[in-house]
């Protein structure tokens, strides 16, 4: 699902921003809670008090908490600019017509609501109808398939979950290289077990049996 407001590089950007600023000397770690249609982000992370007043989604100049590990992410390519981070997770937002993350600063931490996107609701309640379908045969459907390799097994486990994963996510799941996740497919897929329907980016997988 494309159309959401966590996406990929805006969320990338939030995360970055809270290991930047977060204060480390505290031993908080930094927290991530999902829920089906918000992200909270909350990082006991320092603001300097001159931006904490400013609109962080506009042009400000860049003054990160720990500049050293700043500096680490820059010379390894996932900061472009400095201070630009807000405007990237905007115009990711805007791009998706996604509502901008709300931004709590307080004493105790830093607080990013991340909403959905009416668009990504609509799409997960129609997901929701595919599920009931799929789990209905999901026990069968695992157990009749007895020569089918573990990796194999686990492969359309992870499928039947989630129909529009990809094939780096499943292999990142599984902590195993995207090859094996390969081949494991197109003997799926030659056993009749499972059809790509759509493209490679915005396709999913359809269980057949």
């Amino acid at each position: 699902m494309k159309n959401i407001c966590f996406l990929e590089n805006g969320f990338r950007e939030i995360l970055l921003n809270s290991v930047n600023h977060k204060q480390y000397e505290e031993n908080n770690p930094i927290q991530v809670s999902i829920y089906d249609d918000k992200i909270y982000v909350w990082n006991d992370g320092k603001f300097p008090e001159e931006l904490a007043s400013q609109n962080l989604f506009e042009k400000h100049y860049s003054k990160p908490y720990n500049p050293l590990i700043a500096q680490t992410f820059f010379k390894a390519g996932f900061i472009e600019s400095w201070g630009r981070g807000f405007e990237k997770i905007k115009k990711e937002c805007e791009l998706y017509n996604a509502p901008i993350p709300e931004i709590e600063i307080k004493t105790s931490g830093v607080m990013v609501k991340c909403n959905a996107s009416p668009i990504y609701m609509d799409l997960l309640e129609e997901m929701r109808g595919k599920n009931v379908q799929i789990n209905v045969h999901k026990n069968v459907q695992i157990n009749d398939c007895e020569k089918l390799t573990k990796i194999e097994k686990e492969i359309l486990e992870i499928i039947i979950e989630n129909p529009e994963i990809t094939q780096v996510n499943i292999a990142n799941r599984l902590g195993i290289v995207t090859k094996t996740v390969q081949r494991g497919i197109a003997t799926l897929k030659t056993k009749g077990i499972i059809e790509r329907v759509g493209s490679n980016k915005k396709g999913y997988w359809k269980i057949k049996k």
